[in-house]
């Protein structure tokens, strides 16, 4: 999967190898929706048509249809005006490339965290759509499961995820987690960065306890630290 950013801009992207109706039923239709996505879609598939869609995890998207190009491309307009969804999908090699491009003003703006954060949501929805239209297996259960109590962010030209704070009353607070740490290794095994980070510590078992390896200036540690389990449940 690749993701690309720009101005203003930001695009994730797969590959499904499954027919164009099939993908562009899935991305449509609510009860389609559902079997990947959303825990309840309600969707007035025309320009000028409402969409709701409900995610789970306390997160929704309501808009307005503004374009749609039957089988290629459809474009969802934010209420206020300022948030657009647009989704392209395209005749590939090995089926349909499904590409899912986010446009702002405010997108500039925002902290490379919270840009990563949204990219890697929106990566593992578009996972799950490959998994369940190629294999028939639903990965949702697995999504948001942990959590330390961190806000952290790739660590640009080293490897692991730099921490950027950490939550009052937190796991990695009560375990000696500070801002500026970077953290290299869950139970040895490496983080590369943001979406690593996040991929390793939902394979944990709710309060397992981990070891963190971090570095901190020119100190290499070891920090034990308990899994908490996801702040808001699906």
């Amino acid at each position: 999967m690749n993701k690309m950013k720009v101005k203003d801009s930001v695009k994730r992207e797969i590959v499904v190898n499954a027919s164009l109706e099939k993908v562009w039923d899935a991305l449509t239709k609510p009860e389609h929706l559902n079997r990947w996505y959303t825990k309840n879609a309600e969707i007035d598939f025309r320009v000028g048509g409402r969409g709701f869609m409900n995610h789970g995890w306390g997160a929704t998207t309501e808009g307005i249809y503004s374009e749609i190009d039957p089988m290629k491309r459809f474009v969802l307009q934010s209420n206020n005006g300022d948030f657009t969804t647009i989704t392209t999908l395209e005749n590939v090699e090995d089926g349909i490339r499904v590409s899912i491009e986010y446009k702002s003003s405010f997108i500039s703006q925002m902290d490379q965290a919270s840009i990563e954060n949204m990219l890697f949501g929106t990566g593992q929805f578009l996972e799950n759509l490959k998994s369940v239209y190629e294999t028939n297996t639903d990965n949702r259960s697995k999504f948001w499961k942990a959590s330390i109590g961190i806000v952290h962010t790739t660590n640009d030209g080293v490897k692991g995820t730099k921490v950027i704070k950490v939550k009052e009353g937190s796991v990695a607070e009560t375990a000696g987690i500070k801002p500026e740490d970077i953290i290299m290794e869950i139970d040895s095994e490496e983080i590369n960065g943001y979406e690593s980070f996040e991929r390793v510590l939902n394979s944990k078992a709710d309060h397992e306890a981990v070891t963190l390896t971090v570095g901190r200036k020119d100190e290499k540690l070891q920090i034990n630290c308990p899994v908490d389990v996801y702040p808001v449940p699906y």
